[in-house]
């Protein structure tokens, strides 16, 4: 069993005396701040003997290449802290500036392709959903989704969103972490519903959602 950390770095600039508190109701946070929501999956779901893959999409821009130096400075201290060794992967997604009069319908086709080649059998995924460009999420999902559905004992045990509140006069920034691993698992029983099914698939959801 491999355990897949996936996430994609955020876009904005960093400013290290603004960064967002993250909170959550799901999760217990603990005291810790991290950089990004994908810390508190890696710090919650490893140990020492794991083998753990690391994949970070990111735009081919400056912000986030500064903003993913961060992130891994982050992740090996976590890593180190629970005497854990991983193997890091980056994928750019595609420029929309550099590459754009090569741009066509398979461009985010191989995009996805790119992604879903490192997911392997036996995977536990773990990702962060937060960040990223539209493009970039659906091919994440559909991605993870393929790797669920076709590979063999392929799980993703988590995913998360954080949702930004920007805050005002009275109250600072905040990004609350939520765990949207059952809207994940909803897609993959919505996929497999066959024509005729909506009226008792409909009072599934209502029942199984509440």
């Amino acid at each position: 069993m491999r355990k897949v950390f996936f996430s994609t770095v955020m876009m904005t600039p960093d400013d290290p005396e603004k960064r967002v508190l993250y909170q959550s109701r799901d999760f217990d946070m603990g005291n810790r701040n991290y950089f990004a929501p994908i810390s508190y999956l890696l710090d919650a779901n490893i140990d020492e003997k794991d083998d753990i893959l690391i994949i970070t999409t990111l735009t081919q821009t400056t912000n986030p290449e500064k903003n993913y130096k961060i992130l891994r400075k982050e992740m090996e201290e976590i890593l180190e802290d629970h005497k854990a060794k991983a193997t890091f992967v980056e994928i750019y997604e595609p420029d929309h500036t550099k590459q754009r009069d090569e741009m066509d319908s398979l461009t985010f086709s191989r995009h996805f392709q790119e992604i879903s080649d490192y997911f392997q059998d036996g995977d536990r995924i773990y990702a962060d959903m937060t960040f990223g460009m539209k493009c970039n999420t659906i091919c994440s999902l559909i991605a993870m989704s393929y790797a669920a559905k076709a590979g063999k004992d392929v799980d993703v045990d988590c995913m998360v969103y954080a949702q930004y509140y920007r805050g005002d006069s009275n109250t600072s920034a905040t990004s609350d972490i939520i765990d949207i691993t059952s809207l994940f698992y909803i897609n993959t029983l919505v996929n497999n519903t066959k024509p005729g099914q909506k009226k008792s698939t409909d009072e599934f959801l209502r029942f199984m959602i509440g």
